[in-house]
């Protein structure tokens, strides 16, 4: 059973390192989006929950490799109190989990729409957003002929054959739509790797919270075992032999 018991706990130790790993990197990727986001939208939300995410993740490992360490049962069952907490708030937020749209995200959309309105007036704004994601107009190439405008430059795809120049199949909404439906599935397999981890380290602390019980059941009866050879004596038999040399003393 000792040797159950170590496999286990180192184990443990390094699930629960890779865990920490997972919540710095959480935490990494929360704070460089916190950096690009502007304050009240819906992706500085995001990013600052992911912070919080992150730092209760740490606090969590720190709080179970300590019980692990020092072998204390009721740490590792506070630990895995924890563990089950966090899992239902990651059920919960995967249960209710939306499929993307392109107005999802705030910040992009009404970057997109922005620069798409103000084209007569400040056409560079979507020619930069057109040459930055490699679309050409609102919905595709046919939104400037509609308008009865040239095709910018910036629609056009950059080849070793100036000759032989292609307009960008899709529209900055749809390359929008795949940039934002990347990232929220990005995100959710991020959120299941956590939530698979977290399982694991969960049946780990619980297996290792049985085991150490039983040793600690082990260690109380090995203490009240008598050693053979040894016999031990009623109680009363000790009583009535210190009052009998009390009374031959006296």
């Amino acid at each position: 059973m000792n040797g159950c018991y170590s496999a286990i706990k180192y184990t443990g130790l390094l699930s629960n390192l890779l865990y920490m790993l997972l919540g710095i990197g959480v935490m990494a990727g929360a704070g460089l989006g916190l950096q690009v986001a502007e304050p009240n939208t819906p992706e500085h939300t995001y990013f600052v929950k992911s912070l919080v995410l992150g730092g209760t993740i740490c606090m969590i490992v720190m709080f179970g490799c300590y019980g692990m360490v020092c072998n204390l049962l009721c740490v590792n069952l506070i630990f895995t109190l924890f563990i089950l907490i966090a899992l239902a708030a990651e059920y919960l937020q995967l249960h209710h989990y939306h499929s993307p749209s392109p107005r999802s995200s705030a910040g992009a959309w009404q970057q997109l729409e922005l620069a798409w309105s103000g084209l007569d007036r400040e056409p560079d704004l979507m020619h930069q957003y057109e040459a930055a994601r490699h679309c050409c107009g609102f919905n595709g190439a046919d939104d400037y002929r509609r308008l009865h405008l040239l095709v910018p430059a910036s629609c056009y795809q950059a080849t070793a054959n100036d000759t032989a120049q292609q307009v960008y199949p899709i529209g900055c909404l749809e390359t929008l739509s795949h940039s934002q439906r990347y990232i929220q599935q990005r995100d959710k397999l991020a959120m299941w790797a956590i939530v698979g981890l977290e399982i694991f380290i969960l049946l780990q602390t619980v297996a290792l919270s049985v085991l150490l019980f039983r040793l600690r059941q082990r260690q109380r009866l090995a203490r009240r075992q008598v050693p053979p050879g040894v016999r031990r004596e009623p109680r009363s038999n000790h009583v009535t032999a210190s009052r009998a040399q009390l009374l031959n003393e006296a």
